[in-house]
This record gives C-alpha cells, structure tokens and sequence, in this order.
C-alpha cells in the first residue's frame, strides 16, 4: 500500500511538473533559441511491470531528463534528454544501478 502511495505520489508530481513546465515554455517570448535535445534508445533485459516501474522512478528524476518511454513488450527504453545537463554514461549508470543492462540500438 505504502510503495502505491509513492507511486501515485510520483505520478501526480511529475505530471505537475510537467504542466508547470508547459506554461513556462508557452509564456516565454519566442526570440529564444529552442533547447537542443538527444534521443537515445536502449534494448534493456526488462521482464515485469515490477522493472518497469522500477526504472521510471529511477530515471525519470535524472537531472537534464526530457522525456521517458518504456516499452516492455519491445524491452526498450526511449530516452529524449538535454546533452547540456546529463550524458549517455550517466543514463546507462543509471540503468545498471537499476540491475539492468542497457545496450544502445543504432538508428
């Protein structure tokens, strides 16, 4: 029940944040420069929801994170980051620090 709370608690503040940050951008004048993104995707020995889970709570607080997409029946997990903010050898660290092993898919 405990680890539920958690994770409905996790949910409602990331999608708040999220929220927040879409306001943020909208409100901005558009003379800025849009922020450069990377997209990386990994095939990672995944088999539950329970992994699943596991890394989106892990990896969704990653400093520079983006966006997240985990697909369990693919076993691959999609990252879109801010190169200015995190690097691919601290997305994998984190992914191995999950018990995983993250192998990059070339494009």
């Amino acid at each position: 029940m405990k680890k539920l709370l958690n994770v409905l608690l996790s949910v409602i503040l990331l999608a708040s944040s999220v929220a927040f940050a879409s306001q943020a951008k909208t409100s901005v004048s558009g003379d800025k420069k849009p922020k450069d993104t990377v997209t990386v995707i990994y095939n990672v020995n995944i088999h539950c929801e329970n992994c699943v889970e596991k890394l989106t709570d892990k990896l969704s607080f990653l400093k520079g994170m983006e966006d997240l997409n985990i697909s369990l029946s693919q076993k691959t997990v999609v990252i879109k980051y801010d190169p200015a903010k995190t690097d691919e050898a601290t997305l994998v660290k984190a992914i191995e620090k999950c018990g995983y092993t993250a192998e990059k898919v070339n494009p």
